[in-house]
């Protein structure tokens, strides 16, 4: 009797003990092609998710000139370098002090391609000093001018600065609040206002613009137009030893991933002397793992549109 009542006993155990439930599925879909309209002169920044399979947002790159990081702790400042912006730190630390920028052609900096941010241009949390900002050029090449710029504070919910037209006489005060569901917040010096530019930072992935390019031999500050990465959470492998149809799931082991905002950057293509347009590498590879958590395989096509104008990327993905 007493056997009958163990062996019942074990047996209303596993009746009721919880089985394992096998991971969902979800449907990863066909290749997918997209293809963003920069335009000829790459006037556009256009910010993509791979997730939604379109574009989010989209903004002329005059729209802004600097982006403050927007996390509690957060202390950096961000140049606009689809313009080819220079920044020139002064031994000043007074706006007033600073009336031209004579003799400052040589001390010229840029932030770190790589998107580190331990090599930014405007480095202001020692001395107190003023910078003087070269904003650049338009996609039509017109210099925009040169402002001067000086950092007060940065707390966990705000930045407060001054700044002016190095030429002019008025002084500017400036604030930007910080916004944890975005990485940056971009401002206007021109317009004199914070500007919505870059989309919360799970939103999207991948940013089709100009930016500035460190080439070291020789070395010189060149804009090329490329693809930067969306930085929060995101991480990317290349690969050239394997066609895009083959890639799978597996061809992340081994491999080692890339961070740097510009790891898909601009050598996906490159210019024909002979034929006077670019040709783009389609063995080029990359997979992606985004936010989200998913990984994606994407693979460039094209930089042309359907009437042969340059500045239209176009490229295959799949979730994988």
């Amino acid at each position: 009797m007493r056997i009958v009542i163990a062996l019942g006993m074990v047996a209303t155990f596993f009746s009721c003990e919880k089985k394992e439930l096998p991971a969902p599925k979800y449907d990863r879909g066909d290749v997918m092609t997209a293809q963003v309209e920069m335009t000829s002169n790459y006037k556009n920044q256009i910010w993509f998710s791979l997730s939604e399979n379109k574009v989010v947002a989209t903004n002329l790159k005059t729209d802004w000139d600097i982006a403050f990081e927007s996390s509690e702790n957060g202390d950096h400042i961000i140049l606009n370098t689809s313009l080819g912006m220079r920044v020139y730190k002064t031994n000043k630390t007074q706006l007033s002090q600073v009336t031209d920028t004579a003799g400052l052609g040589a001390h010229e900096t840029v932030d770190s391609p790589t998107g580190n941010l331990d090599s930014t241009a405007i480095d202001w949390k020692t001395g107190n000093n003023v910078f003087i900002i070269n904003r650049g050029y338009s996609e039509t090449g017109q210099e925009l001018g040169f402002y001067k710029l000086k950092i007060i504070s940065a707390s966990a919910t705000q930045f407060m600065f001054e700044y002016a037209d190095i030429y002019g006489t008025q002084t500017y005060q400036g604030t930007v609040n910080k916004n944890s569901e975005r990485s940056f917040n971009a401002y206007s010096l021109t317009l004199h206002t914070p500007v919505n530019i870059e989309p919360l930072k799970t939103g999207y992935d991948l940013c089709f613009t100009q930016y500035t390019h460190i080439f070291y031999d020789p070395f010189q500050y060149y804009q090329v137009m490329g693809v930067l990465t969306n930085t929060f959470n995101t991480r990317m492998i290349k690969i050239s030893d394997r066609p895009f149809s083959d890639i799978t799931i597996n061809d992340t082991l081994g491999r080692s991933f890339l961070t740097a905002k510009n790891a898909i950057g601009y050598d996906w293509k490159a210019f024909n002397l002979n034929t006077n347009m670019y040709t783009v590498n389609t063995n080029l590879c990359y997979i992606i793992n985004d936010s989200k958590g998913f990984y994606y395989k994407l693979h460039f096509i094209d930089f042309y549109n359907s009437s042969g104008v340059k500045g239209y990327p176009t490229f295959e993905f799949k979730r994988l």
